[in-house]
């Protein structure tokens, strides 16, 4: 049975199409606060959350396909092509129609709900068009990048969402600096941008499904596609409520600058998830060929390898954070961002290993677990957020969502059955508990908080050595002595044919 490429050979491309985003984040971040402003750059981030939200009406056809793709490897051609089309109609009838939902309730919520000035408000009420041209276009992409990820192809994958990143972050860059810089000429740029990232993901989708000429639908696919959309769609529409309410409420109490003040910590923290998300696609497909057995080993070693990874990441991370961010965005608005990453960064551990869980889950078939859960945290996160940001500003919305996360990830491990890995990997909470009490309370350019720095992260590098499991450590350290190359060529990994 063909399994595709190695588990590390596609983290590693994962890797790096996760990689240059964030670098490009870090670059332009700056340029767009000083050519558009606070206040118009919190509408955006406002805008693109929207966006991302409305997602659902994709009704989890994205997953699904990539799950229903990665059982069908060792099938006939013609029954990939029966379910890719099948979802690409079924997404493209359900992105015209939350494109109109999206006109129509986005045009209300920049008109009654959000604090915006009245300038702003109307550059927002004039973008809404775009942007229900958008959520069709979006919701296409979702279904293209999951056929390939069913199919493992994720050097294609990753090559195209690059292209696709760079475009939709530097066109309107460009636009902005040539003066264009109100919000319909903004948004207007980034959908040109994905209109080609569209483009590029469908002739990669046409090559390595493989797709014929001649579309046609398999009636008998929409039925198993629906019912694991179905819980998707759960997910797609409760999640975003649990990740992005959060600068909604901030942004109808405290305003847009408040949004920004936010924003900014927040996508850089996630950003340091970059690994654990690209070993999360990669786990996906797998989790769906191979039998039980064989995924639960695989989840559990999977734990405890982002719990290595990723506690000295974060240790570094509340180490540097205050520094970093009084450099990248100047002090007046780091003053309000760092107690705000510094919180996130703590929640960002937990939230990654539970990563794991969430795929062998959806993985296995059961997408109704994640789903249900999330519906159960809702009302008691909207509840704890409503009040902590009452109490502790935009420090509180992330305090929320750390209670939010670490609840989910204990319900995750539960229905995983992983909670032996997780017990494990919980000794690195250690190392990042005395960083957090460092960061809080010692100036970050004293020599006490040097020299408990360097203690710190050497100790959690440490642990982090310790923690990897044996196999992987020795293939790891054999390939840097031997300098050999990690994965076979690509060449012959990246071969999805039939």
């Amino acid at each position: 049975m063909h399994r595709g490429p190695r588990i590390a050979y596609s983290t590693l491309i994962n890797l790096a199409g996760a990689a240059i985003p964030a670098i490009l984040l870090l670059i332009t971040v700056p340029l767009y606060l000083h050519l558009i402003g606070e206040a118009r750059y919190g509408v955006l981030a406002i805008v693109w959350l929207l966006l991302g939200y409305f997602g659902v009406f994709d009704m989890g056809f994205g997953r699904a396909v990539a799950n229903r793709i990665a059982a069908l490897h060792d099938a006939s051609i013609e029954k990939r092509q029966g379910v890719f089309w099948t979802g690409l109609a079924i997404s493209a009838i359900t992105g015209i129609f939350g494109g109109i939902i999206l006109y129509l309730v986005g045009d209300w919520l920049f008109a009654h709900v959000f604090d915006i000035n009245g300038s702003l408000r109307d550059e927002a009420e004039n973008a809404m068009p775009w942007m229900a041209l958008a959520l069709p276009l979006a919701i296409i992409i979702s279904l293209l990048a999951g056929a390939l990820e069913g199919r493992q192809a994720f050097l294609a994958l990753n090559g195209a969402q690059i292209f696709g990143t760079v475009l939709y972050q530097l066109l309107p860059l460009s636009v902005a600096y040539a003066g264009w810089i109100t919000l319909p000429y903004l948004i207007f740029a980034a959908i040109v941008g994905r209109f080609f990232s569209a483009l590029l993901l469908f002739a990669l989708s046409y090559r390595y499904t493989p797709l014929s000429p001649h579309p046609h639908l398999a009636i008998t696919e929409v039925k198993p596609l629906l019912h694991y959309g179905g819980w998707v769609t759960v997910t797609g529409l409760v999640g975003p409520l649990l990740t992005v309410f959060d600068r909604f409420v901030i942004g109808s109490r405290m305003g847009m600058v408040a949004v920004t003040a936010y924003t900014v910590p927040y996508n850089l923290v996630m950003y340091l998830s970059i690994l654990p998300s690209s070993l999360q696609t990669a786990l996906f497909p797998r989790f769906a060929m191979v039998g039980s057995d064989e995924a639960k080993v695989l989840a559990a070693r999977s734990v405890l390898s982002i719990a290595a990874i990723m506690t000295p990441v974060v240790v570094i991370g509340l180490l540097l954070i205050k520094p970093f961010l009084i450099f990248w965005v100047g002090t007046a608005l780091a003053e309000k961002a760092i107690p705000v990453g510094q919180i996130l960064l703590l929640g960002i551990w937990i939230n990654t290993l539970a990563f794991i869980p969430f795929t062998y889950l959806q993985g296995r078939g059961r997408p109704d677990l994640p789903a249900k859960f999330h519906v159960l945290e809702l009302l008691p996160y909207i509840g704890i957020l409503w009040v902590f940001i009452d109490l502790l500003g935009v420090s509180g919305a992330a305090l929320a969502w750390d209670l939010r996360v670490l609840a989910d990830a204990l319900l995750l491990f539960w229905a995983a059955q992983t909670f032996s890995a997780l017990s494990h990997a919980m000794v690195g909470i250690l190392p990042i508990t005395g960083a957090f009490v460092a960061a809080f309370e010692l100036p970050y350019d004293s020599v006490l908080y040097m020299g408990i720095g360097v203690v710190l992260a050497g100790a959690s590098a440490g642990w982090s050595v310790a923690t990897i499991p044996q196999n992987l450590r020795i293939a790891l350290l054999q390939r840097l002595l031997l300098r050999r190359p990690p994965v076979e060529s690509s060449a012959s990994q990246e071969t999805h044919g039939p």
